[in-house]
């Protein structure tokens, strides 16, 4: 091997090292834009659940009440 070619096999290194470099560095972004949006859905599944399970109470609150006797009126 002379030294040229040594030169060269250096070159592809250090550029294989940046490319690698360059990789993570997105992979760690992306890692942490999935991170996030995973605690978003969970928020939003957890808030839509919480919803959800209000409106039932709601509609059953609703539901008794129209079949719950009147209420007397004693103030004759």
């Amino acid at each position: 091997m002379n030294l040229l070619e040594i030169f060269f096999a250096r070159k592809r290194l250090w550029q294989h090292r940046q490319e690698i470099n360059t990789l993570r560095t997105e992979l760690d972004k992306l890692q942490q834009q999935n991170d996030s949006m995973r605690e978003g859905m969970r928020r939003c599944v957890t808030c839509e659940y919480r919803i959800d399970v209000k409106q039932r109470q709601d509609d059953s609150i609703g539901a008794s009440a129209q079949h719950a006797p009147a209420p007397l009126d004693h103030q004759q």
